[in-house]
């Protein structure tokens, strides 16, 4: 019997229940649009990163249907995320998130977490600075928290709680005994910014890229809570220069919803590896946001995030209200 009348006797027995249709391949998908959620508001790093990777790959033509990006802002990146995880697994709903899905899982501030989806690729890296206003009476880091732990809570702090930012001045208090920030629930960069400027808050933490972006509007950066300076402000100390062990980087991942196929995942994954490769997205990356980038997918991808919801686990607990 021929290949092809075996397939026509086989399924003589569809009407029966008898003849599944073949499940769709790699080369089926996209067939449409992947609606790409950023969940937070316009103006701080995660939009931006995205942003920018989805231009690459719609001018390199590295995938055959659009990128549609959305933002989903609230509540430190929840909403957004809670929508990706609800979605059906079928590659049409992508979530890039930051280190807060890690952060607020470690805190138990969400009834989710990473294993609740399917991570794609690592996007990028950056760490956190502190800012506050260049009209304001802090000029040094020292000054700063040499304040709120001689007087506790006399100095407001905002961002989103629960989230990178949130983490970042946890860090800092930690770095400080005694040290603690009066906090108020603002959003992301830009909101911490618009607070600053509007005298709403004393202290906000940034990304590098959101620093170079804002510096010109009156932040003043004070330390970065990373390893070394980065070349972007490279006149901007570390807090661990100033001799205060706060360090903090925020990290970018894309993620699907548990259950969507290898096969699409594997899609995405070549899609987005070729993206991160381009210069331009290396370029703008480095220069216009202080990104570094370590491409992990597949188990190096899940190992480096279960080891980092452990080291979070035992910091979370100094990030209070």
């Amino acid at each position: 019997m021929s290949t092809f009348a075996g397939h026509a006797l086989a399924c003589a027995f569809a009407f029966a229940g008898l003849c599944a249709a073949p499940a769709a391949s790699a080369q089926d998908y996209p067939t449409k649009p992947i609606r790409w959620i950023i969940p937070y508001n316009p103006g701080g790093a995660t939009d931006a990163s995205a942003r920018i990777l989805q231009i690459a790959i719609e001018q390199n033509k590295l995938l055959p249907q659009p990128i549609a990006a959305v933002n989903v802002g609230g509540a430190g990146g929840s909403i957004g995320a809670r929508q990706v995880k609800d979605a059906p697994p079928d590659g049409y709903t992508i979530l890039i998130h930051q280190s807060a899905m890690l952060i607020q899982e470690a805190a138990g501030l969400n009834d989710f977490g990473y294993k609740d989806f399917e991570p794609v690729i690592s996007i990028n890296r950056q760490c956190m600075v502190a800012g506050v206003s260049e009209t304001g009476p802090y000029k040094s880091y020292k000054e700063l928290m040499d304040a709120i732990v001689a007087k506790p809570r006399s100095i407001v702090w905002g961002g989103n709680i629960g989230s990178a930012n949130h983490m970042a001045v946890a860090v800092m208090e930690k770095a400080s005994p005694g040290a603690d920030f009066k906090k108020v629930q603002l959003g992301g960069a830009a909101e911490s910014y618009a607070g600053i400027k509007g005298n709403i808050i004393t202290l906000g933490n940034f990304g590098v890229g959101e620093i170079v972006a804002f510096r010109g509007g009156g932040l003043r950066p004070l330390a970065v809570l990373g390893e070394k300076r980065d070349p972007a402000i490279a006149d901007v100390p570390t807090a661990r220069e100033l001799g205060y062990d706060a360090v903090f980087c925020n990290e970018h991942n894309l993620y699907a919803p548990k259950g969507t196929p290898k096969e699409r995942i594997a899609v995405l994954v070549e899609a987005f590896k070729k993206a991160l490769a381009t210069e331009t997205v290396q370029k703008e990356f480095r220069e216009k946001l202080g990104m570094t980038m370590e491409v992990r997918t597949g188990d190096e991808l899940k190992q480096q995030l279960a080891g980092e919801l452990e080291r979070l686990r035992p910091m979370t607990a100094g990030m209070k209200n």
